[in-house]
């Protein structure tokens, strides 16, 4: 692709989820603790440190390569044996490769051409091309195609109060009461309106970053690659198919509002951070002044349950739809039409 190229399709979203245990971070006691994560406040020129309930983007890129294997699978396109356990070393070292991967890519320990090994790597695996990795012994290095951030409570909710965490109890019995045999035990569950925020550039999947010239078989399965990444996509946050224990906290959630953005250009473009209400009317300024500024043409696709106020003349930019769901397979559509082959 040459830089003119570049398709990036961009999340923005605000989630209302309660009592959810979507990422513990670690065991104190028979405390098993949410993960937080310090967020600066700001008011009247005045700033302050709050520590809050937070998602790790490695959590929501975890499950994310989950629901990547099973779609690929579904398609017929390649992945490892790993990828389908859950397991995503990825080819981190020689030793990793001798243990978990080497009837796949064994050979690649042989080899030192980096264009070679990546191209290997890349052809085996839809989630290492997409999920990327790190080969440490060859110094070989894939810059993941989909990157996400925390999930952490928006501005606005952590100022009127509405972030917090706290331990729920629970009790193991047994009818003899047995030492050791019962427990107490806690829990914390946090409950916010979350931010979700997420990048995905299209245009680099299934494009090799060691080699001069695309592999042909690549070439064949770029717009397949990009169908099934965007799928996973469209899954993850459809049902909020993410995160831990969830048989017994399944979160109570609710997408308030989100908004995608498709553009393509000599540049990325992203949604602005979904930290305040704002982040629609802020998105659609933005791209009016990067599209004359640098050529990014941006398509917008919004669902908004929150009563979002956008100006008046901003409104005719913004395609509206009626549930998350929608407006993420509409823009979903918007980018596979630019990789659909041509018969």
């Amino acid at each position: 692709m040459t830089p003119k190229d570049l398709v990036t399709l961009s999340v923005s979203a605000r989630i209302l989820a309660n009592v959810e245990a979507l990422n513990m971070a670690e065991s104190v006691g028979n405390v098993s603790r949410h993960r937080r994560a310090p967020v600066v406040v700001g008011d009247g020129g005045k700033y302050w440190v709050v520590y809050v309930p937070a998602v790790s983007g490695e959590s929501l890129a975890h499950h994310f390569q989950r629901i990547l294997t099973n779609i690929a699978k579904s398609m017929s396109l390649p992945v490892t044996k790993m990828d389908e356990a859950g397991y995503f070393l990825k080819y981190a070292s020689n030793d990793v490769i001798k243990s978990y991967y080497f009837e796949e890519v064994g050979k690649v320990i042989e080899l030192n051409d980096r264009c070679k090994i990546e191209t290997e790597l890349v052809r085996t695996s839809v989630v290492a091309d997409v999920g990327g990795f790190l080969y440490t012994d060859k110094l070989v290095k894939r810059t993941s195609r989909a990157r996400f951030g925390y999930m952490i409570p928006a501005l606005d909710a952590i100022k009127q109060g509405a972030a917090t965490s706290y331990p729920q109890l629970h009790t193991r019995y047994s009818p003899e009461v047995r030492e050791r045999e019962q427990a107490l035990y806690y829990v914390e569950s946090g409950s916010s309106l979350y931010t979700f925020t997420t990048v995905v550039g299209v245009s680099d999947i299934a494009e090799l970053e060691y080699c001069k010239e695309q592999d042909p078989e690549l070439v064949k399965q770029k717009s397949s690659r990009i169908e099934a990444s965007l799928k996973a996509l469209i899954a993850l946050l459809d049902s909020m198919e993410f995160g831990a224990k969830r048989s017994r906290y399944m979160p109570q959630w609710d997408v308030k509002s989100l908004l995608i953005a498709v553009s393509k250009g000599p540049v990325e473009f992203v949604t602005s951070p979904s930290v305040h209400p704002g982040y629609v009317e802020r998105t659609v300024k933005r791209s009016e002044v990067v599209s004359k500024a640098l050529g990014v043409r941006v398509s917008l696709f919004m669902y908004d349950s929150e009563g979002i106020a956008i100006r008046k003349d901003l409104e005719k930019k913004v395609a509206v739809y009626d549930s998350h769901t929608e407006a993420l397979s509409a823009a979903v559509e918007e980018v596979l039409k630019q990789f659909t082959p041509k018969t």
